[in-house]
């Protein structure tokens, strides 16, 4: 055990920039889902966990030039979100929050039905609708 300690300690003795680099890119994590995370979940439409219609802004741009950027752009955010969600289970931040965000922000089969499973926790439906509140936006519905 103390082997692997001297390893961790030598190695970080030895890259101090690689240490800087995460903790910054750490804190811009953290401050973007800070900002972003409540921007996205006020822009939310009341039933989007409830309601099967598309809610996204791809209506707006299929068939165009800017139909595969979107779909990269949005799905990449997606991913980001979910592990800095799964980072923040952790790690100071809203976790489940914003694992539940970047779900509904990626195409996969089953998508719904993990966002209601993951929002019939009480906590991540309260703390959204909490942000909402304070927006003066209507609650998001409990799905069945």
């Amino acid at each position: 055990m103390r082997e692997i300690v001297d390893f961790v300690l030598h190695w970080m003795d030895a890259h101090p920039n690689v240490l800087w680099a995460a903790g910054a890119s750490s804190l811009l994590i953290f401050l973007a889902t800070l900002i972003g995370l409540p921007f996205i979940i006020i822009k939310l439409p009341e039933d989007y966990l409830v309601s099967p219609k598309d809610h996204s802004l791809r209506k707006y741009v299929r068939g165009t030039a800017l139909d595969l950027p979107y779909l990269i752009m949005k799905n990449l955010l997606g991913w980001m979100l979910i592990l800095a969600g799964l980072a923040m289970l952790v790690l100071p931040g809203q976790g489940l929050l914003a694992i539940v965000v970047g779900l509904s922000l990626i195409k996969f089969p089953g998508k719904q039905k993990a966002l209601r499973t993951i929002v019939h926790q009480e906590s991540v439906l309260k703390s959204a609708n909490w942000i909402r509140r304070k927006a003066g936006k209507g609650p998001l519905e409990k799905p069945e």
